[in-house]
């Protein structure tokens, strides 16, 4: 029965990434990225009835190591997924102009099991009076309403 419990986990895990992914896949990557994941969720379905250990060696790879980490799995899956929309939303301010220097963005699982950007942050090269009310714009015509954190390395050229 904790076989069952096991594969069940794991396609559901599996799932949730590839519902996350394809949401941040380009059209261009969908289809191999559709071939990986069934791959792995059938090597897991084939491993759990054919009682195939895929593990490897207590010396390759520790096995607790997860479940030892301060990371919970929502929690691996949010960062991955701040990593991927950080892109995604450093291209939405590349097409408009705005040149970004660095960008984070947070999310959050809220009440109704949904993913919301809560807080990007952003460091724009230039000065404040040329890109504040475009970023601001542009966010929320392109993104919605969110946390904006911006700072601006403002270009100072003496001569």
């Amino acid at each position: 029965m904790t076989a069952v419990k096991n594969i069940t986990l794991t396609v559901c895990i599996l799932s949730l990434i590839y519902m996350l992914v394809m949401m941040l896949t380009p059209d261009s990557y969908k289809q191999k990225v559709k071939t990986v994941i069934s791959i792995l969720t059938a090597l897991t379905i084939a491993g759990g009835v054919l009682n195939i250990d895929f593990t490897m060696d207590d010396d390759n790879i520790d096995a607790n190591l997860l479940y030892e980490s301060e990371y919970s799995y929502n929690d691996l899956i949010l960062s991955e997924l701040d990593k991927r929309l950080a892109d995604s939303i450093l291209l939405i301010y590349e097409e408009n102009g705005i040149p970004v220097e660095k960008i984070s963005v947070e999310t959050n699982i809220n009440e109704d099991s949904s993913i919301i950007i809560s807080k990007i942050s952003l460091t724009i090269s230039g000065d404040r009076e040329t890109y504040e009310s475009k970023v601001h714009r542009v966010t929320s015509d392109k993104i919605g309403e969110v946390k904006l954190e911006i700072s601006f390395s403002e270009d100072v050229d003496e001569s």
